[in-house]
């Protein structure tokens, strides 16, 4: 209270003894803006002190300066007036929570000064009129709410800020662009400042406005403060783009205070939007690694069954003794697993482009051979339909161009199989030639399906959209094909779109850079064979049981001994027991994940530190290239798919 006391008395003396003309009040009044901000940022239950010491300050300083007692009293309990006026209207506007860096507040604080400062002026000039007389009331009452206003709305915002440094610096820490601007701000106003020839005073806000955005709120106060201190020292040293203001002291003062007003009210709105849109980045950022982690889990959650439901139906279904009927059946739960899966990773496909993490890997490639693969697949579905599926010349492409082969397959096939799925009759068109004007290759997938209209044809390349999404609709689909066909294709440089009318049928293109590309130097390496060693020691770590068998009915063909873990720490004792041949490691798994436990494993002084250990995980985020690991396998595996990956991994580290 001493402190606070000490610092209203020395900002009432230095308002007082500002230059003033004979029946003017100061032409700024700081105090006031003190004992506002602490009753802001204290509790109720001090104010009453706190306005005590103020108001005996206030008087002290008055009335030490050659004011009559009963004037400065009079005065004194309007400013307090005032003060408690302002902090009660921000406190029930806002509440505790009060933050000059958002603008709605720091508009309440510029609404709640005004309104304060006008109610003191009516009760400044109530006080001159009864003891003074009623000469220049309104002069008076004016003078008393410019000079008020203005230390309010200069001061306030820069006090609150700073009462909040701790928390603001926790939030925003000063980074050296933080420290450069600071510097460049304060070399900025010395030069300005230090110089009277010149009215440089417009050079002053856009070094503000950088350090706004550097430290946001606690910045824009800070810069406010040095500009003022700064200004204020030269101006008083008659020095400065003030002093070329006409007119006396009082009005250089009142222009001073008015730059330096204009200047915090244009800077603390710059670093609120500043703030906010950083605080919007982390919570963007934070939502997506939410997502990431969702998808991740969910991904694990549904690609671990469904390891298992098309693992052991395609066992049962090679085996010879099943009956037609039986066969067919089999059939059917595999090809609605497969169509389960297909929708699973289309899913995780559009999160990741929408995450910005297409995985686009360009090498040479023949885009006429992929062409005509893509349409091969989709010849015997065509044929089942009566509905023509022809293949535009090839021979005008380049042999070989720089592209993404898997994920250009990827866009034709959803192009190709969504225009058979909707083609009942007559045909449908591929081809695929080079632009040389702009340097393109230009695909088309024509068809006579049904059309669409100008309106559906807009909603077509957006996410969960579908021209037939009805209750009763025709066609299944998760809506996100043609999505994720938009998304790839911009991610290899090219775009897409749609020409279609009702009855007319439909044309999709789309282009991607044509760049050359020359055959690979190396000679192709020799086709491996499939096979894994006589007695293959082999260690399956995971959590699910049904995963455990599925892998031991695929190799036990095979020959291969198993041994069985569920979760990371049997697999550590494991592998420290008995030497293997290879290791298959689950990343998702209780009590220890499969990550650690591979670490452990080879930073350990077993037999097997240095074997080969495969990632064998349905998550759609793990990595597929981590140094611990030998190699990696989806869930849903295939059998061959299982076998190839082993047989590749035993041989790569025989060979190391």
């Amino acid at each position: 209270m001493l402190a606070f006391g000490v610092a209203v008395f020395a900002l009432a003396t230095l308002s007082i003894e500002l230059p003033r003309r004979p029946g003017h009040s100061s032409p700024v009044w700081m105090p006031n803006a003190l004992i506002a901000t602490a009753l802001l940022r204290t509790s109720r239950d001090q104010w009453p002190m706190l306005l005590a010491t103020a108001g005996v300050a206030c008087w002290g300083a008055a009335v030490a300066l050659g004011a009559a007692m009963g004037l400065a009293l009079g005065l004194t309990a309007a400013n307090l007036i005032e003060c408690l006026l302002c902090a009660v209207v921000l406190l029930k506007l806002v509440g505790p929570d009060l933050s000059v860096g958002r603008p709605r507040h720091l508009a309440f604080v510029v609404a709640a000064s005004l309104g304060a400062t006008v109610v003191s002026g009516g009760l400044a000039a109530l006080v001159f009129w009864v003891l003074r007389g009623g000469d220049h009331l309104g002069l008076r009452a004016v003078s008393w709410i410019a000079g008020n206003a203005l230390g309010l709305l200069t001061l306030v915002p820069c006090l609150l800020a700073l009462s909040r440094a701790r928390e603001l610096l926790k939030e925003r820490p000063v980074t050296r662009g933080g420290w450069l601007a600071l510097a460049a701000l304060t070399i900025t106003s010395i030069a300005v400042f230090a110089q009277s020839r010149y009215p440089l005073l417009f050079v002053i806000p856009p070094a503000l406005a950088l350090l706004a955005l550097e430290l946001e709120v606690l910045g824009a106060a800070l810069g406010v403060i040095i500009v003022g201190a700064v200004a204020v020292c030269f101006t008083g040293a008659g020095s400065g783009p003030i002093t070329l203001v006409q007119g006396d002291l009082t009005e250089r003062a009142l222009f001073l205070q008015l730059f330096l007003g204009v200047s915090i009210l244009s800077s603390l709105p710059l670093a609120s939007s500043s703030a906010q849109r950083r605080r919007l980045q982390a919570k963007a950022e934070e939502a997506a690694h939410v997502k990431a982690d969702f998808l991740a889990n969910m991904s694990h959650e549904l690609r671990t069954p469904l390891t298992a439901v098309l693992g052991f139906a395609q066992l049962v279904e090679r085996q010879p003794e099943l009956s037609p009927e039986t066969r067919a059946y089999v059939q059917r739960v595999t090809s609605a697993g497969k169509a389960l899966r297909a929708t699973i990773n289309d899913i995780l496909d559009f999160s990741k482009l929408e995450a910005g993490q297409a995985d686009i890997k360009p090498q040479p490639m023949s885009v006429a051979e992929l062409t005509r693969e893509a349409v091969e697949m989709f010849a015997a579905q065509a044929r089942e339909k009566g509905v023509v599926l022809r293949l535009a010349d090839l021979s005008k492409l380049p042999p070989l161009i720089e592209a993404d082969p898997d994920r250009l397959r990827q866009v034709l096939l959803n192009l190709i199989g969504n225009a058979v799925k909707f083609t009942e009759i007559g045909e449908i068109a591929v081809q695929a030639d080079v632009d040389p004007r702009a340097g393109h290759i230009v695909f088309e997938v024509s068809d006579t399906g049904p059309g669409m209209s100008a309106d559906q044809s807009k909603r077509l390349f957006q996410r969960f959209s579908q021209v037939d999404a009805g209750a009763a609709r025709k066609h299944g689909g998760t809506g996100l094909g043609l999505a994720i066909c938009k998304g790839l294709v911009e991610a290899m440089g090219g775009t897409i779109g749609v020409d279609s009318r009702p009855g007319e049928g439909s044309r999709f293109w789309f282009t991607i850079p044509a760049i050359p590309a020359e055959p690979a130097s190396e000679p192709a390496t020799p086709t491996e064979v499939i096979s894994l060693p006589e007695d293959c020691r082999v260690l399956v770590v995971d959590d699910n049981t049904a995963n455990r068998q599925l892998v031991r009915a695929i190799l036990t063909p095979f020959g291969a001994v198993l041994t069985e873990a569920a979760d990371g720490d049997e697999a550590i004792e494991a592998a420290e027991a008995k030497p293997f041949d290879i290791i298959l490691m689950d990343l998702r798994m209780p009590r220890m994940d499969g990550r650690t436990a591979t670490a452990r494993i080879r930073a350990g002084p077993g037999v097997n530190r240095r074997k080969p250990i495969l990632a064998f995980s349905a998550d759609a985020s793990a990595p597929i290239a981590d140094p611990l690991f030998s190699g990696h396998v989806n869930k849903p595996m295939t059998a061959s798919g299982l076998v190839q990956a082993m047989s590749q991994a035993i041989a790569n580290g025989r060979a190391a």
